[in-house]
């Protein structure tokens, strides 16, 4: 049976970026002629804490989480259902909210809201450095009323379609870590979406078996700029996903195995005894 695919969808990546354009429009505020950047800059941050944003904020963050968590239960029970211990799984997941997934849950969706209500500011501090910049390079007024009229603009898309598809990615594998936790299942299986843009430092990483408590660097092991350990789907424009492994069966030996900062490969009894999985998940 194919493994379920613990992963969002586009569809909800899409509707938070939708969500996210809405809400941003509604904090920008035009810059008046006799204000400088840093007066405007200063009127967006003040915008941005108003509480009809800051309720916004919070109801589409919570609607984002609601949406990725129900499909990534769906996912939890489509793969207790081909496991020999889906009795217990699916008595575990009934429980969860009750205990450390509950907390994770609305841990994500403070950080989400707060990210939500800064995006226009984050995307106009960005451009008012760059102003600043050409400005001291001495670039003429025309210049910067282009670069007004087209570079925050394009800031503030980018920023927006990287934060829709991070946080969602992010959101989804974080509910994944906190019930795989929270039913004792310690590792997973890392996958990419297998196409072209995913970077070789993940393509590296596709089919490794993983520990939620012993993140990799897979920057560091491709010999690229590394960002510090993290999980599969927790930085920045991650499209990859962790399959959980529910039991030993769910590995194909001889399998590599990412283990302090190592990927080494081994076989299945080398991987029982290194790990005292005989009983694994």
């Amino acid at each position: 049976m194919k493994a379920p695919t613990f992963s969002p969808t586009q569809r909800l990546q899409r509707l938070y970026e939708s969500g996210m354009r809405a809400i941003t429009g509604r904090v920008l505020l035009k810059k008046q002629p006799e204000q400088s950047f840093q007066e405007w800059l200063a009127a967006l941050q003040r915008r941005s804490q108003e509480p009809d944003i800051q309720a916004a904020s919070q109801l589409l963050a919570e609607r984002m989480v609601s949406q990725v968590s129900a499909k990534n239960m769906r996912t939890w029970r489509a793969a207790a259902a081909k496991s020999q211990r889906s009795a217990m799984l699916y008595r575990l997941l009934q429980q969860e909210m009750q205990g450390p997934t509950g907390v994770r849950v609305q841990q994500i969706v403070r950080e989400n809201a707060k990210l939500i209500s800064s995006l226009s500011i984050e995307a106009a501090t960005t451009f008012t450095e760059e102003i600043e910049k050409a400005q001291q390079a001495g670039a003429r007024a025309s210049t910067i009323d282009k670069m007004a009229r087209s570079r925050f603009p394009e800031l503030l898309r980018s920023r927006v379609h990287l934060i829709s598809r991070t946080e969602t990615s992010k959101a989804s594998s974080a509910l994944t870590q906190a019930r795989a936790e929270h039913l004792n299942l310690p590792c997973y299986i890392w996958r990419t979406s297998k196409d072209a843009r995913v970077r070789d430092s993940h393509r590296l990483m596709d089919g490794v078996v993983c520990f939620w408590a012993d993140p990799v660097s897979p920057e560091a092991l491709a010999g690229e700029k590394a960002y510090g350990p993290y999980n599969c789907g927790d930085t920045f424009n991650d499209r990859c996903y962790p399959e959980v492994i529910l039991t030993l069966d769910d590995i194909a030996f001889p399998a590599r195995v990412a283990t302090k900062g190592r990927i080494i490969t081994m076989t299945k009894q080398q991987f029982i005894q290194q790990f005292n999985m005989q009983e694994a998940a």
